[in-house]
């Protein structure tokens, strides 16, 4: 060992050549896998859905670059560094350019690595055989050569690999029955519309939540008017959003909306220290006193494998700037729908079974056309589901699951939905109220930001759910389109 090399033991660890060989060798290790699996899925006819295909794709690619990154970081000694460089310079190499430098790899690897003699003995076969049998003989000779440092230096990796592979499949199931349960409340059409609900499905239902909320997607089905109603909003967003697309970048804002700190369930897998949610396969680096010192020096680094926790109810955090893509000019399907639905006691019963399936076939509407559907309930306070973004399903469970009750107050949900318009995913949205409208007209303030997000192309609609609502605060919205919930008509449904 050289002086340098004494005094810089882990040189060799940090030399770029050797993570890039490094990188090289588990990117064939975790592709290798991935194909597995890929051709292990595809087999089976509820993942071969054209839209599924794609968004499966991203998911293992997304799945290897994450894994690939973390076992880069594993500790190896500088020995296994360097011949895994040998290796992936070898494979580089024709038979002739091999040869030329067989006897400076040998001597590089004599005395700590087996391969050392089969290279030996190679040289003494290749020089035997035909120039027809060298390249097959020498691609042999790399496959025993990588199996060969797979087994000395990778089981941990390996372990951690197929561990994870396991992992992968077992959160690609659970998706696939949360795509499934979505397919249930959102048919699907088109092969793109497949792969939003495969984005859409953060969890899995419960037999009793997706019995509940099957019923009122076959009910929805049974509602002509309303789904004729939901068409017409769509029908008018499409009118007047026409036009080719063209994205462009422009400053927004936005309220930041964040799951629970509370660990009430289990996501993925991450990087952390949190001793309390360690995997077993992290764990078992305690096993080996070989492997104690990087159970340590990954808890310090809060390198361990752990589990992801999040809460099931989403918080609101702060307003930040952020930068967002918007259509440069008009949106060919039309712009997003925010829909504001009043969950006070007077809109328990009929009325709210009328708003939650209004809310379910705008949400079809928006998965067919590529649009955002944001939900606004109000009683005393406001809170927001977004339908169709990557936590759909969770959001569909929660807002359909939740039961009216409270007193009625339009106001923070209005302007609540005026800041939303004033950012650039939701510019020129529409804005849907449905209540029973037994409330005060807007204020004159309130009213002003209503004016204002109209000056910007936005449109506010009232559905009253009741012929008792309030004349002038009906007025003060660009259209009504009433939606008879009386008893005497929808009696014994």
């Amino acid at each position: 060992m050289t002086p340098s090399e004494s005094h810089y033991p882990d040189r060799a660890a940090r030399d770029p050549g050797h993570q890039q060989a490094l990188g090289h060798l588990l990117g064939r290790l975790v592709g290798q896998r991935r194909d597995a699996l890929r051709d292990q899925l595809q087999q089976q006819q509820r993942f071969a859905t054209p839209g599924l295909v794609q968004a499966l794709d991203e998911e293992l690619t997304r799945w290897s670059q994450q894994l690939q990154s973390v076992l880069k970081g594993q500790a190896l000694p500088k020995e296994a560094r360097r011949e895994i460089s040998l290796l992936e310079t070898a494979m580089q190499q024709d038979v002739g350019q091999f040869l030329d430098e067989l006897d400076a790899v040998r001597l590089q690897l004599k005395g700590h690595s087996p391969m050392a003699d089969e290279l030996n003995r190679f040289a003494q076969e290749v020089a035997q055989m035909p120039s027809s049998r060298q390249p097959d003989a020498l691609e042999s000779l790399l496959t025993q050569w990588q199996v060969s440092i797979e087994q000395r230096y990778l089981a941990d990796q390996l372990a951690l690999l197929d561990k994870q592979r396991e992992q992968l499949l077992d959160e690609l199931y659970r998706r696939m029955e949360g795509t499934e349960a979505l397919a249930e409340l959102i048919p699907v059409h088109q092969p793109g519309e497949a792969g939003r609900l495969w984005d859409m499905a953060d969890v899995t239902l419960s037999k009793r939540q997706r019995k509940d909320l099957g019923k009122l997607a076959r009910w929805l089905s049974r509602q002509a008017q309303i789904q004729t109603l939901a068409e017409e909003l769509g029908r008018m967003a499409q009118a007047a959003n026409s036009g080719r697309i063209r994205r462009v970048k422009e400053p927004a804002t936005a309220r930041e909306i964040r799951p629970s700190p509370l660990p009430e369930e289990v996501v993925g897998v991450q990087q952390g220290k949190d001793l309390g949610r360690l995997l077993a396969v992290a764990m078992s680096l305690l096993s080996s006193e070989e492997l104690e010192l990087l159970f340590y020096k990954q808890l310090i680094d809060s390198q361990l494998l752990v589990y992801q926790m999040r809460g099931k109810q989403p918080v609101q955090g702060k307003v930040k700037n952020v930068f967002r893509a918007r259509p440069s000019e008009a949106m060919e399907h039309g712009g997003p729908f925010i829909l504001c639905i009043d969950t006070s006691a007077s809109m328990q019963g009929y009325p709210e079974r009328c708003a939650k399936a209004l809310a379910l076939a705008l949400a079809r509407i928006a998965v067919r056309d590529g649009r955002d559907c944001q939900v606004l309930i109000f009683s005393t306070q406001v809170v927001q589901f977004d339908l169709v973004g990557s936590q759909g399903l969770s959001q569909l469970r929660d807002f359909l699951g939740y039961h009216f009750h409270g007193g009625t107050d339009l106001g923070p949900c209005i302007d609540l939905a005026c800041d939303s318009l004033s950012s650039s995913v939701f510019a020129n949205a529409d804005v849907l109220m449905v209540s029973d409208f037994i409330a005060p007209r807007m204020k004159p303030e309130r009213l002003a930001k209503v004016d204002a997000a109209r000056q910007r192309g936005s449109r506010f609609h009232a559905i009253p759910l009741s012929r008792h609502g309030n004349d002038g605060l009906l007025a003060q919205f660009d259209r009504s389109w009433p939606l008879d919930t009386g008893l005497g008509k929808h009696f014994g449904r």
